[in-house]
């Protein structure tokens, strides 16, 4: 019975998650008016891939009601990424390092009234401007997510891990801004000197949110812009070291994160997982209760799933729900766990230390 006294909580919480998903999702997008009279995208780029030039067509085959440019910012001439680019707006040469130097970059070139920084592995709808840039009519910034597109267990492994970024974006007191797909007006990167800003983080995202909390700002999340990620080149190892990368920017910018998420994700592995193994094997079935935990996180990622196929068009099939959900129970733990001892990262070439 301590045990149940344990478990319960935990599964509780699990239900609040869901209810939460469930509220989230049911509602619908609120319409704003377009106050942008000229939006400037900027796409830092090193290298490309399989699906680089799909994307960049996506991306540019948009149409929001205002006046667009694009700005593609790459290393050098002799990056692969530079002639493919050209077909698709203006280039220029980052004149910092990395991304968050293409991005601060790109500032110093744009003329639009509004900024949308873009990353080049995504492949949006074709309302994606439009639905990124109208709330910044009532919003100091506006955000989305991706969902990725794939196949394998490279693919799950992927999605897992990037999934783990949803919850946050349901409430507005911990949600984030997603640097794939953020806009602000330009104003707002005046204000707060974000070219400036943006060397100084390894992460581009929490550059701008650290902008958002300095000035009290809102952020609008977009659940109809979420853009489809395809992964045409997915290796496991890549993946996993992919995820630990992602979890190693949220340890660096944001340790009480971390934290939270190391106890919590510990916490669960040890009730959903170990517990009922142990209760199983030596019949103390009081164990078992923490496999309730596991319908309910299924239900929520279903509840998720058709949520982004209703408002973002993005087809997702049960199958893909169910075995990412089962591949995410080892591989989430796993990362988060190997987070607290990786000091370095690589990411397109460059090796990132903290």
């Amino acid at each position: 019975m301590i045990e149940l006294l344990f478990i319960l909580p935990f599964v509780g919480l699990a239900v609040a998650g869901l209810v939460r998903e469930y509220m989230f999702w049911r509602s619908r997008d609120e319409v704003f008016p377009q106050s942008c009279e000229k939006i400037t995208v900027v796409v830092p780029m090193r290298g490309v891939h399989g699906a680089t030039e799909e994307n960049l067509k996506a991306i540019t085959s948009q149409k929001a009601g205002s006046e667009v440019e694009y700005i593609f910012v790459v290393d050098s001439y002799d990056d692969p990424a530079y002639p493919i680019a050209q077909k698709f707006g203006r280039v220029v040469l980052n004149a910092g390092d990395g991304k968050s130097g293409a991005l601060a970059t790109a500032l110093s070139h744009a003329t639009g009234d509004c900024i949308v920084f873009a990353d080049d592995d995504i492949r949006p709808g074709p309302r994606w401007l439009e639905l990124m840039t109208a709330p910044l009519s009532k919003f100091t910034a506006v955000t989305t997510y991706r969902w990725y597109l794939g196949s394998g267990l490279c693919h799950k492994i992927r999605l897992a891990i990037s999934n783990m970024g949803f919850p946050a974006m349901l409430d507005k007191r911990s949600r984030f801004v997603w640097g794939g797909s953020t806009s602000f007006r330009s104003g707002f990167a005046k204000a707060t000197k974000l070219a400036e800003r943006l060397p100084k983080f390894i992460s581009d995202d929490y550059a701008v949110y650290s902008a958002i909390k300095e000035i009290g700002g809102s952020v609008w999340f977009a659940k109809g812009a979420v853009v489809p990620t395809p992964d045409p080149q997915c290796r496991v190892a890549e993946a996993f070291w992919w995820g630990i990368r992602q979890i190693l920017m949220v340890k660096w910018h944001a340790p009480a994160g971390w934290y939270a998420g190391l106890f919590i994700y510990t916490l669960g592995f040890i009730i959903s997982v170990v517990l009922p193994a142990i209760g199983a094997a030596l019949g103390d079935y009081w164990l078992l209760t923490g496999l309730a935990i596991h319908p309910v996180n299924i239900a929520k990622d279903i509840i998720r799933a058709r949520g982004v196929g209703r408002h973002a068009g993005i087809p997702i099939n049960l199958a893909t729900v169910l075995s990412t959900w089962a591949v995410g129970n080892i591989v989430i733990p796993l990362a988060v766990w190997a987070s607290a001892f990786v000091k370095c990262v690589n990411w397109r070439g460059r090796r990132i230390c903290r």
